[in-house]
């Protein structure tokens, strides 16, 4: 998936390395993460900070200076083996952040915000919709981590060692999640992700995470019991991808969808036709179906969906649009019609959506 070159060219270019995201924050410049969690108790702006020693969590909350921007991070260690970072903030500059390589598996849940990562040196992850994104950086493996000017960063980013996946969710094997296994055990020593559909459960759970009603000892089991369900619930979701037909292919066939599928992340209203992406990506329809279903796991037009319906969760949520604007801006005509589509897609249509925000 390219980035836009030009807006995070510029970005990358008047941010300020030295000022960083958490891990500069915390620990300095090129740290890592277990330096960040080691240095918690000691880092600047720390509202709060509580262990539970029984249960073996620790955790704290520290706040973006005001000069800076507003928001915080809520990051909390899980044993010697899972870090959880809820991210809530805004900075009034872009951010650049050097993330060393440190062998762990990150899920990443994306709610708000524009955060870039550079995969390559000739490729960059853009991710600036609600989406699961899984990578492994290795060791060794450094990248560049930014994020634009006033986004509303709003994410969950769980961080564990590929054997916690294994001994603690699959047992002894991961048979029956075959890209799972094959993404775990892949010892290419390069930066490798997979993304997957963020499902509206996906979404809730993620929320809550961010909304964590609990401070104290009692937050720290919160965050706890919350985290397993979202992996357990993220973990699931590769079964969607489970049974389809093992293809191989080259790079060009992947930069053609990766083309078709940047489109249908941007391209919400009007919605494109099969036709259209498939002109867009270089490729044929037939071949643009089949291949789109085997590399994401999902069909063209349920994709389509899924973005827009995601994009509409963001704008009803602002509560400042009607409904029939937002209908519009997720390239539906009638706003009967919309409200149809996403009473399908989250079990719960717009207007009661607006209710319960309000209550």
């Amino acid at each position: 998936m390219k980035a836009n070159s030009r807006n995070n060219g510029s970005a990358v270019d008047q941010a300020d390395r030295s000022k960083g995201l958490f891990r500069t924050h915390i620990a300095g410049m090129g740290r890592s993460i277990f330096e960040a969690f080691e240095n918690l108790e000691r880092s600047p702006n720390l509202a709060r900070f509580v262990r539970h020693p029984s249960r073996k969590l620790f955790g704290a909350r520290v706040k973006l200076p005001p000069e800076e921007g507003e928001g915080y991070w809520d990051l909390t260690q899980i044993g010697d083996d899972v870090y959880v970072m809820t991210e809530n903030f805004v900075y009034k500059d872009p951010r650049i952040e050097l993330v060393p390589g440190d062998g762990l598996v990150q899920l990443y849940f994306k709610l708000t915000g524009d955060l870039t990562m550079s995969v390559s040196r000739a490729e960059a992850l853009r991710l600036n919709r609600p989406s699961l994104t899984i990578y492994r950086q290795p060791k060794g493996v450094d990248i560049d981590e930014w994020v634009e000017p006033s986004a509303h960063e709003r994410c969950v980013a769980v961080s564990v060692t590929p054997e916690f996946l294994v001994s603690n969710f699959f047992g002894t094997s991961t048979e029956g999640f075959r890209q799972l296994r094959d993404f775990l055990t892949c010892t290419t020593g390069e930066f490798q992700y997979l993304q997957v559909p963020l499902s509206s459960e996906m979404f809730q759970l993620a929320e809550k995470l961010v909304k964590n009603p609990h401070t104290g000892v009692l937050g720290l089991v919160y965050t706890e019991s919350v985290a397993t369900e979202l992996l357990c619930t993220a973990i699931a979701g590769f079964d969607s991808l489970n049974g389809m037909a093992v293809e191989h292919y080259g790079r060009n066939e992947l930069k053609c969808l990766a083309r078709a599928r940047q489109h249908l992340m941007t391209q919400l209203a009007p919605a494109p036709t099969i036709r259209q992406v498939a002109r867009i990506a270089g490729m044929n329809e037939t071949t643009l179906k089949r291949s789109f279903k085997a590399v994401y796991g999902e069909t063209v037009s349920d994709f389509s969906v899924r973005c827009r319906m995601q994009h509409a969760l963001t704008l009803l949520r602002d509560q400042h649009a009607s409904v029939k604007r937002v209908a519009a801006a997720c390239g539906y005509r009638h706003q009967t019609s919309f409200a149809t589509a996403f009473g399908r897609h989250f079990g719960l249509r717009p207007s009661d959506l607006r209710k319960n925000l309000r209550s």
